[in-house]
């Protein structure tokens, strides 16, 4: 089984205990998803295999290079002793990629993607960065060196990840003595909070050792209940603003500073550093104010914008699987032209969601884009122009609901800032 399957197989592994999570809530009445949020987590979950696809499986290829031709010992895979050189290994590098990315603007810029929801469930768990991939690997190549082979590293890695999975919830309450044993679901509560006292604490995977060493362990506080997001919160159910957002605020926090230095060490330094010659008047960090009055985004749609927004949700679901499954199979123009319908869809959703004035006519424009290019993709493979005409339905229903409901949509866009309460599961 390669890369790309494990990870395509792997996908009901985490799924289904959403799937639980939202039943047992529906049972109790007391929902543990809003299902905008939910459409966005699993949303950008699925980007995350898609781009884990092209990304992990090239990062996996260099491991094993330098495994095979660096590595300084040869420790067989048979030893008890290699797993767990290779467990306290991955948990240490872990422990420093994780804390990196909340303490370098950069690399906070990729990593912001995960902290911006605002709700603490399995959900929240897949909800990743695409470019993740891209600023993680190079922390783990020291097992490589060690001699750690890409079967274990593979198999360590997917143990760390369920349990990382496991730790999202707010079922579990605080565990007493395990929780100078293991990192817990209250500790991890706390590592997702907005409050002051838990910025930047409890960066463990599965190990609480490193944050007790290195002073970033932080309990859970009876006075200070977990209040989960951002700072200045996302106010947004795009993927591409969740994304690319903090990248914008980064460049505009440099344009602002006088001092060449400064706007260097803006991208290197904590994304709170206030730089010496930043101008207070071209920009200001950005603050929703205390936890205790902190307000999630979560603006009321009319339900024919929302039962449309979730069967298009599960269109381009269906989607992004079929294309990272067959990826290596298609030409570099189908590629292409396949991930480009992919980020195309997922973009109009996002503002669909957000109820953008000119959302709806974004979204006739990529169903006529989709009505062009799905045949055109189809040719491209050599298959039957035939075998692509179902495929056309979707652009067709979904042109009917547009023209159908128009005035809907356009009067949700500029009702959209009433209070929450339309997309609640």
């Amino acid at each position: 089984m390669d890369l790309k399957e494990q990870l395509l197989y792997g996908l009901p592994v985490f799924f289904t205990p959403i799937l639980l999570e939202l039943g047992v809530g529906v049972l109790r009445r007391r929902p543990a998803y809003r299902l905008n949020d939910l459409i966005t987590n699993v949303t950008m979950s699925l980007l995350t295999v898609l781009g884990s696809v092209v990304i992990a499986g090239a990062t996996f290829v260099f491991y094993g290079y330098v495994h095979r031709h660096h590595a300084l010992f040869a420790l067989p895979n048979d030893s008890a002793w290699t797993w767990v050189l290779a467990f306290l290994s991955y948990d240490f590098f872990y422990y420093w990629a994780h804390r990196l990315h909340h303490t370098m603007a950069w690399m906070w810029g990729i990593h912001v993607v995960h902290h911006s929801g605002e709700d603490m469930n399995f959900g929240l768990a897949v909800r990743q960065s695409a470019l993740g991939e891209l600023t993680t690997w190079p922390f783990f190549v020291p097992m490589a060196l060690l001699g750690i082979s890409p079967e274990v590293f593979l198999g360590i890695t997917s143990l760390q990840l369920v349990f990382q999975y496991a730790i999202h919830n707010t079922y579990v309450p605080p565990l007493g003595f395990l929780e100078k044993v293991l990192v817990t679901p209250s500790q991890h509560r706390v590592h997702h909070s907005r409050n002051t006292p838990y910025i930047d604490k409890n960066y463990g995977n599965i190990l609480v050792v490193w944050d007790l060493l290195f002073g970033t362990y932080q309990p859970e506080l009876p006075e200070h209940p977990p209040v989960y997001g951002l700072r200045a919160g996302l106010r947004s159910w795009n993927p591409f603003t969740a994304h690319f957002h903090y990248f914008g605020e980064l460049f505009q926090k440099a344009a602002a500073c006088e001092r060449v230095s400064d706007k260097l060490l803006c991208v290197v330094r904590g994304p709170g550093w206030t730089p010496p010659s930043l101008r207070a008047d071209r920009f200001r960090h950005a603050d929703d104010g205390p936890s205790a009055t902190f307000q999630k985004y979560d603006p009321r749609l009319p339900w024919p914008v929302a039962a449309y927004c979730f069967a298009q949700f599960l269109v381009l679901a269906t989607g992004i699987l079929l294309v990272a499954w067959y990826l290596d199979t298609l030409g570099v123009a189908a590629r292409v032209l396949a991930l480009g319908l992919v980020l195309v869809s997922t973009w109009t959703l996002g503002v669909l969601m957000d109820s953008r004035p000119w959302a709806w006519r974004m979204e006739c424009a990529r169903l006529a884009c989709v009505a062009l290019f799905v045949p055109a993709l189809a040719l491209m493979e050599g298959l039957p122009l035939t075998g692509a005409l179902p495929l056309l339905l979707h652009p067709v229903l979904g042109s009917l609901w547009l023209l159908r409901f128009r005035a809907v949509f356009q009067e949700g866009a500029s009702q959209a800032s009433r209070p929450p309460g339309a997309l609640a599961a």
